[in-house]
This record gives C-alpha cells, sequence and structure tokens, in this order.
C-alpha cells in the first residue's frame, strides 16, 4: 500500500519545522513493506492559502499521483480546522482512501472523528499500532480492533485500549529523514543571532558563542527523549513519563546526520533534555571520545538539574543556548503551573550559571493562569529585570484541549464553541483571547504592554541611557493612546517605534 503523510497546518507563516512525528510514522510504515511519502504545506505557504480559500488542487495532484490507500495526519489541536478541510475534501472526491490522525492533534478526537473526515485516530506512540493496522487494512481485516485507537461506528466513539510504551527506545529506527529535503529544515544561525542581538550586546560573554560557532551556518533538530518528568497545567502530552535514547544511539544519529547531509549544528527538541545529569555527563564524554565538533542547542531542560559543573561540561562539549521555560516571577503562578521548582532557583540558575558560564539562556514567560494579578505580573518584572531578560519569549496562557489546565475552562464554561476557539487561537497563538483570571479584561490585556514597557526602559536605562528619556516619552505616550485604537493600528504603530 502507499500511505501519504500530511504535516496539517496549523498558523500561516509557522514556518518550516521538521514534521518529526511523521518521519516516525513514515519509518514504520515502510518497516512494514509499504511505501510512504510526506506532503508538508509549510514549505510553500501558497499552499495553505490556497485550501483556505478551498482550492485543493494540490491534494488532488497528490493522490492523482501517489495514490494512497491511506492518509495520516499530523499536527497539533490547533491544526484542526485544515485537518477538517481536507479530510472533507478527500472523504467526498475519494472515499476509498482510509484517513487517520496521530500524535498531538489526538487531543480533539472527538472533533476530527465526528466532524472531519477522519477515520481512526492513534493515541500515543504508532511504532506498536500502525503495523498491526496496516497488517489488518492490507488483508481486508477489521482494522477497528487496532489497540491505541479512537473509531466511530454508528455515531458511537469507541477507544481501544493502548499497548504498551516501548520500553527501549534503541529498538526504533532512525526517523526516515530520506523522505523529506532536509536542506529545507535546516535552522539559519543568522536568525539565532538577529532574534538575540540585544542580549548579545550587553553581555561580552556571548562573543565566545559566536566565536564557537565559527562558519557553520545552520543547525538541525534531533529527538533524545520522549516525554517528561513533570506535567505543566498547560501541557498536553499523549505519553506516560519519560524515556531516553541511550548515548550510543544518539552519536551514531549525529554521525549519521553529519555524513549524510553535512550537519554540524544541532537542536535537541526534547521536551527534557537532563533527565538524568549521569546521561548528559555521558553524552559530553562521548563528544569528546568520538571527536565529534559540533555546536548544538537544548531546546528543553530542568533549573532543577542544572549546576555550574555540568554546564560547563556542556559549553565546553558545544552547547550554545539552553531553553528552561522559567514562566513566571511569582511563586504562586510557579505552583499552579506545577513547575515543581521555584522563582528563586529559576533566578539562580538563569543568571548565576548559566549565563555566567556564557551559554545563552532566553527566558520564555506564559502569563495569565487563574491565579495571576497585577501583583504576580509586577514579581515577574522584577525576575525579568533582576536576571537581564530584556529579550524573552511572552505570550498569555493558551489553554488546549488535553492539558490539566482545560478542566478549568470546562467547569467554568469559558468556550462556547471549540472550533471557533481552536481556529483563533490558530492563527493568533499567545494573544489575549480568554481570561481565565478575575482581572477585568481591560486590565487583562495590557499585561504584556506593561511588562515590555518597564523591561524594556530597565533596558535603555542601564545600559543606553541616551535613549532612556526618549523611549519613555514613546512608551508613556502609547500608554494613553494604544488602548484606544483598534488592535490592528496598535501592531501597525507599535512596529514603527519598535517598542510593542
Amino acid at each position: 500500500m502507499n500511505v501519504l503523510l500530511i504535516n496539517s497546518p496549523s498558523r500561516k507563516g509557522g514556518g518550516s519545522m521538521l514534521p518529526q512525528g511523521l518521519l516516525y510514522a513514515g519509518s514504520a510504515v515502510e518497516r512494514e513493506g509499504h511505501k510512504a511519502a510526506i506532503y508538508d504545506p509549510y514549505l510553500d505557504p501558497s499552499d495553505i492559502e490556497k485550501f483556505d480559500a478551498g482550492d485543493f488542487s494540490k491534494i488532488s495532484e497528490l493522490i492523482g499521483s501517489f495514490k494512497p490507500s491511506i492518509i495520516g495526519y499530523g499536527g497539533v489541536s490547533t491544526s484542526y480546522g485544515r485537518t477538517k478541510k481536507l479530510s472533507q475534501f478527500v472523504k467526498a472526491n475519494y472515499p476509498g482512501i482510509l484517513q487517520i490522525a496521530g500524535g498531538p492533534l489526538a487531543s480533539i478526537t472527538r472533533l476530527l472523528l465526528e466532524n472531519a473526515g477522519i477515520d481512526a485516530v492513534f493515541h500515543g506512540e504508532v511504532e506498536t499500532s500502525l503495523p498491526y493496522f496496516l497488517d489488518k487494512v492490507a488483508a481486508g481485516g477489521d482494522w477497528k480492533s487496532t489497540p491505541g485507537i479512537s473509531h466511530r461506528s454508528d455515531g458511537i466513539i469507541t477507544r481501544n485500549k493502548n499497548p504498551e510504551q516501548i520500553k527501549d527506545l534503541d529498538s526504533i529506527p532512525f526517523p526516515a529523514y530520506h523522505l523529506v529535503d532536509v536542506k529545507r529544515y535546516l535552522e539559519p544561525v543568522s536568525t539565532l543571532y538577529a532574534s538575540y542581538k540585544m542580549l548579545f550586546e550587553i553581555n561580552p560573554l556571548y562573543n565566545d558563542i559566536k566565536a564557537r560557532i565559527g562558519n557553520r551556518t545552520h543547525y538541525f533538530p534531533v529527538v533524545t527523549a520522549r516525554g517528561c518528568t513533570h506535567r505543566c497545567s498547560f501541557c498536553y502530552r499523549h505519553m506516560d513519563g519519560i524515556r531516553q535514547h541511550s548515548v550510543g544511539y544518539l552519536i551514531r544519529l549525529i554521525k549519521f546526520l553529519m555524513e549524510t547531509y553535512g550537519i554540524e549544528g544541532f537542536s535537541f527538541a526534547d521536551e527534557l533534555f537532563n533527565s538524568r545529569q549521569e546521561w548528559v555527563y555521558e553524552f559530553c564524554d562521548a563528544l569528546e571520545r568520538e571527536k565529534i565538533d559540533i555546536f548544538y542547542i537544548v531546546a528543553g531542560a530542568r533549573l532543577d538539574k542544572m549546576d555550574e559543573k555540568i554546564l560547563r561540561r556542556m559549553k565546553d562539549t558545544g552547547c550554545i543556548e539552553i531553553s528552561y521555560g522559567q514562566e513566571s516571577g511569582s511563586d504562586t503562578i510557579l505552583k499552579e503551573y506545577r513547575k515543581g521548582i521555584s522563582s528563586s532557583k529559576n533566578r539562580d540558575i538563569t543568571v548565576l550559571t548559566t549565563k555566567k558560564v556564557g551559554i545563552l539562556s532566553v527566558v520564555q514567560i506564559v502569563i495569565g493562569s487563574p491565579s495571576e494579578t497585577k501583583d504576580t505580573i509586577r514579581e515577574t518584572v522584577r525576575f525579568l529585570k533582576d536576571v537581564g531578560g530584556y529579550q524573552y519569549s511572552l505570550n498569555y496562557l493558551m489553554p488546549l484541549p488535553g492539558a490539566p489546565i482545560w478542566n478549568y475552562v470546562e467547569e467554568n464554561k469559558l468556550i462556547d464553541d471549540l472550533e471557533k476557539y481552536l481556529d483563533l487561537v490558530c492563527e493568533h497563538g499567545g494573544r489575549p483571547f480568554i481570561n481565565l483570571t478575575k482581572t477585568p479584561d481591560r486590565m487583562w490585556k495590557r499585561w504584556a504592554f506593561m511588562i515590555r514597557k518597564e523591561t524594556r526602559l530597565d533596558y535603555y536605562r542601564k545600559n543606553r541611557p541616551a535613549l532612556y528619556l526618549p523611549y519613555m516619552f514613546l512608551y508613556n505616550i502609547a500608554d494613553a493612546v494604544l488602548p484606544l485604537l483598534p488592535f490592528s493600528v496598535r501592531k501597525k504603530l507599535a512596529k514603527l517605534v519598535k517598542i510593542w
């Protein structure tokens, strides 16, 4: 059989992120003797625009040339709107094709089975359940008995018991990289420099980062683990616990990517890279022993498992950046987020350790938890000032199905139309759309501006004093005028003066 895998689009301009889940699914398809192909609309934004306009000629062309028996969709919950449109088109025009979905999309199983054209939703890992499903379909058998799927018959949704999780991740072959054009998923280092220009300017240690990267221009995402030791209130996870590849497996994968595609920089795109310190030390030792000269970024790590010794070891073997997910400067909010860490620990590791050894760490902030108030926002502002977090990721909490915080949304009946909400978040995630707090909407919506204003003025006061008064004047004008203007106008003005 031929199996077409589609990276179902969420927001426009979402960037070309490697569809890791589909690469693993493709590998499973090929191991069963079938043929797989991956279609990623993110690579051509005009394809997404055509879908939205009702033009599905590209899908028709792919179906005509590849002739798939099965189409599988991967994505996140906010990919629902376009998954629905695509799958309904296929169901209406190619009714003989089975359509399945998996990964984080499984968090909206009911919508997919009731309102879209999806026949089966896979929960958890597909390496066990997908081969069973493929065998049944190929033999014309009862695929609805597949472990770990949900399906709908006579208007009733049935969820089958999940198979046991894979204990040994090393038993999983490498992702099927040959199914995509790897070069199109390389992340440019120039984007890293541009994104964090201010941080590079104010800390001379970051010049060392540029020196360690040298002439290498790109980096590539790799998965070393599945799962996490914690589950934050806003996090959706379809697997239990955490499992990590052996260091030997990871070294073999790195060598394969270096030799096959010439890759010399990596981003370890895990929820949690450092669940065990001894594993991290073993990995650093292996890089030195094998004389592997790379630079690398850690996309997910816990602060409570870091200290100066391990950070220096990571820096010595090529680490240039670590993302911790500090989320808030308030202990009240951190507790509500289930972070399992204090604001003082966030501060100590971020300032006194990670920055001290010369590793970049951009603070990630999420605001708008139910207990958030103006006082907790002020605590976050103080935290950002303390750590010199003048460039950071700042988003309003966006509750999504499957995350613990979703229970709060349902209990308080905060969303009337889930499909409309998912489409809204799809295109505008991170903006203030759903107020979970007891603060009036007008004040709640201004928190992001308040944080940006206070931190940016602090930056100019400490680092570029000649610009402090002019920017203070601009911010004060903006503070008075911007709330009176439509959002589209505010956005244009903010870009003009670079203060929003």
